[in-house]
């Protein structure tokens, strides 16, 4: 389905939702679909001071798609204020996120989503390949929204902004190639090939500790150049 308009992030959308205050529906019964990235990890560690390992015991989880293994919030059974749903770990009793300041890259972008798209271009030295992405509005995804138009890098919040857009499409190209080698392999009858390239991706872009204090982004890139 084609989104009925595409907008950049300087450009400003009818996405306010009056701070979501009395509302916490993106937050809860979500199923694996919060999935996280590297830079997630990162501000999650960073921030709460636990590994990935710790965060694995009752904040994030597993989660296989398209052959490719990757971690999404945990949602966990709840009664109480939210009734007897699932709702995300860090959701608190009053509804309200205990870690928004440092929140996912989806819990930012909701009620948003992201257009991917290769353009190609001639230069000099050839037909050239320009990989990015633009924001659409996800209809009927949230009961709150009041038709305010808001800046989407200030929804956003996310500092270096354009490092970040970049990081985010690197990584869903990544993430693309991935899945797709993993699906030839497992067609293959390599389950066993397919557990370790797992593995060793899991390790290096997760598990292992980003270094506090420098770049995050720094680091991404000398990563992928060790699996490029």
């Amino acid at each position: 389905m084609t989104p009925d308009r595409l907008y950049h992030a300087g450009d400003m959308a009818k996405i306010g939702c009056n701070g979501c205050k009395g509302c916490s529906y993106c937050c809860q019964e979500m199923g694996e679909s919060v999935v996280l990235t590297p830079f997630d990890i990162c501000e999650l560690t960073w921030n709460l001071h636990k590994s990935f390992d710790e965060l694995m015991e009752d904040k994030i989880e597993l989660y296989m798609t398209d052959g490719m293994v990757m971690p999404n919030l945990k949602m966990t059974s709840r009664t109480g204020s939210f009734g007897s749903k699932e709702v995300c770990g860090f959701l608190n009793e009053e509804g309200r996120c205990g870690i928004h300041a440092f929140r996912p890259g989806l819990c930012r972008l909701f009620p948003l989503g992201r257009n991917y798209e290769i353009k190609q271009i001639e230069t000099a030295d050839g037909i050239k390949e320009i990989k990015g992405f633009q924001y659409f509005i996800l209809k009927d995804s949230c009961p709150n929204l009041n038709g305010t138009k808001v800046k989407i890098e200030k929804w956003l919040e996310i500092p270096n902004l354009k490092k970040n857009e970049e990081f985010i499409t690197t990584w869903h190209y990544f993430c693309r190639d991935f899945q797709d080698r993993m699906q030839k392999m497992l067609r293959a009858g390599e389950d066993g090939k397919v557990k370790r390239e797992n593995l060793t991706m899991l390790e290096l872009f997760y598990r292992k500790p980003y270094e506090k204090g420098r770049d995050f982004y720094e680091q991404f890139g000398e990563r992928m150049d060790r699996i490029s």
